[in-house]
């Protein structure tokens, strides 16, 4: 059966921190989260990530490096992205911090 239409409004979830200077609300839609995450300016998410991630930037700017060395990915305002679980990586926002909507697919 084919689920109905769904709006979703971020501003009536409660945010809930991730890690250390990043936040975001989330929901679910078919199997897959979908999240607005703000980083705080210039804060680094420590971890490593290897979950895949289709976004946009909506706010600010956020620069993503990759485990294995290779060339960082730096996103600013109406860009989108697409990270790939197989490679392993982690964000730092930028000056004026961050706002992100991302969408994390289950794994096929």
């Amino acid at each position: 059966m084919t689920p109905p239409p769904r709006k979703v409004s971020f501003s009536s979830l409660q945010p809930a921190p991730e890690a250390p200077g990043i936040a975001s609300e989330t929901t679910e839609i078919g199997g897959n989260r979908w999240a607005r995450v703000r980083y705080e300016p210039d804060v680094l998410r420590e971890e490593w990530c290897d979950e895949g991630h289709e976004g946009f930037v909506l706010e600010g700017a956020i620069t993503y490096e990759f485990q294995d060395g290779s060339e960082t990915l730096r996103l600013v305002a109406g860009e989108a992205f697409s990270l790939p679980g197989a490679r392993v990586h982690r964000g730092t926002a930028g000056a004026q911090g961050a706002l992100l909507f991302i969408i994390d697919r289950e794994p096929e």
